[in-house]
């Protein structure tokens, strides 16, 4: 699966309420919405995550970082 494109569903479906790094994202034009990207790294924790340290520069133009999984409705921080 390595430089493959996906699409944002199939992301989702692949990794379910996981961070996930993708490189050169594909956008919406109206929202900025990811349509679809290259998986990079995922994990079930966001500090994992980044401890992970990957340099995504060297292979991809751009990243972001995702969420698949949805938040609670009440967030209290800390």
């Amino acid at each position: 699966m390595e430089n493959q494109v996906l699409s944002f569903e199939e992301i989702k479906r692949l990794f379910p309420d996981e961070w996930v790094l993708l490189g050169n994202p594909i956008y919406t034009d109206d929202d900025l919405s990811v349509i679809s990207a290259i998986v990079i790294i995922h994990d079930k924790n966001k500090h994992e995550l980044v401890k992970k340290r990957v340099n995504w520069r060297e292979k991809y133009h751009s990243a972001t970082t995702i969420f698949t999984g949805s938040f609670p409705q009440k967030r209290y921080l800390l």
